[in-house]
């Protein structure tokens, strides 16, 4: 299991949701995205899911974070 990290915050829309789409094909079957944020990408997630992905999104040591994986099925 490897983490890739993205950091995402400065990016003005709709760059952020466009740089996590192009790197989840680089994701391994149990690999994670760790993606710094700016604010909740709540655009995002139907996407994800549609995909096949599971996400959690939360303040993390004073940091937004989105960490993405493959949905278990």
């Amino acid at each position: 299991m490897a983490t890739q990290e993205l950091d995402n915050r400065g990016l003005p829309p709709p760059e952020p949701m466009v740089r996590i789409l192009e790197a989840l094909g680089s994701l391994g079957t149990n690999d994670d995205l760790r993606v710094f944020m700016d604010r909740e990408p709540l655009l995002l997630y139907p996407e994800l899911e549609r995909r096949g992905f599971a996400w959690d999104f939360g303040d993390q040591a004073g940091e937004l974070v989105l960490t993405i994986r493959r949905a278990v099925t």
